[in-house]
């Protein structure tokens, strides 16, 4: 039993007459004639009684056309799932990113993007080593990530470094090494250290090089406030975590002149044909392009 058989059944069944339901089909009335035959002979059943020119449900065709019908019905509302789903996939873009700066624009790229398109975007916080990944089976659609070997290597994705993310180390206002110079990360092997939050996986391996005391984790700039003001140990964060001013307590020391940074870029693969995928890429381009150096 084919579905085309069941609609041809089932057209002729609302009409009871085989010229009126070949012209509704488009199709030859010989070959509706046939596909009702061919069912038939299946179900070992007698569909319609014939007399003359007209055609009369039997009570077996009368039991399919009820059946006939509910299939059909479903299988109309499977093809517009669907489609619909596949039209709303459509215009929604989804954007992998890691946590960095870019957590701080986000919903100015959302808002600013949602203003100008039909589409919507969905964000998702990730690991650093899931976005290619995600990217590559089609999870994303643009991922926000560390600008690696494995991305710079890849000839399937379009690349565009953004900027460039620095780090510095709040400390104690009376700390001698406030005096120094552009510290490197040596001076500060011997100090007790503490990350505002998760530092990115290879900015934390490269600095436990350098730092031979534990570095331990916060999550609250409240607490970091207390440290620096107990003198403690030394705060260590990303340069755009910014902990309320006190220069008579505590200072920044930057480290941009150190090896502790990481550049930032946007991945895209260059057959994703959705809507809108250009503009929500040159929007992310306006907004977070800076002038660096990349890597």
């Amino acid at each position: 039993m084919e579905i085309k058989q069941l609609k041809y059944f089932v057209e002729v069944a609302k009409r009871e007459h085989l010229s009126e339901a070949a012209l509704e089909l488009d199709i030859a009335q010989s070959a509706i004639s046939r596909q009702i035959t061919q069912l038939e002979k299946e179900l070992h059943t007698i569909l319609f009684r014939r007399e003359g020119r007209n055609i009369y449900l039997t009570d077996d065709g009368k039991q399919l056309f009820s059946e006939a019908t509910k299939i059909i019905d479903q299988l109309d509302k499977t093809v517009r799932l669907f489609h619909n789903q596949s039209e709303s996939n459509h215009f929604t873009l989804r954007i992998g990113y890691v946590e960095s700066y870019v957590s701080q624009v986000l919903t100015s790229l959302i808002q600013a993007f949602e203003n100008e398109s039909r589409s919507i975007i969905e964000p998702m916080l990730m690991e650093e080593d899931e976005i290619l990944n995600a990217l590559m089976t089609d999870q994303i659609d643009i991922g926000l990530t560390e600008l690696t070997q494995n991305i710079k290597q890849s000839k399937d994705i379009y690349v565009k470094a953004l900027f460039e993310e620095n780090f510095h180390i709040y400390v104690p206002k009376d700390d001698p090494i406030t005096m120094a110079t552009n510290p490197p990360l040596k001076q500060f092997s011997n100090k007790y250290l503490y990350e505002l939050y998760s530092l990115p996986v290879n900015i934390k391996q490269l600095l436990t090089q350098f730092i031979k005391t534990p570095i331990h984790t916060i999550t609250h700039p409240h607490l970091a406030q207390y440290l620096l003001n107990k003198e403690r140990g030394y705060i260590i964060t990303p340069s755009y975590h910014l902990l309320e001013r006190r220069p008579q307590t505590w200072t920044a020391i930057s480290l941009e002149h150190t090896e502790l940074k990481r550049t930032i870029c946007s991945i895209v693969r260059q057959d994703n044909q959705k809507n809108d995928i250009q503009l929500l890429q040159s929007m992310i381009e306006q907004l977070l392009s800076r002038n660096a150096t990349y890597h």
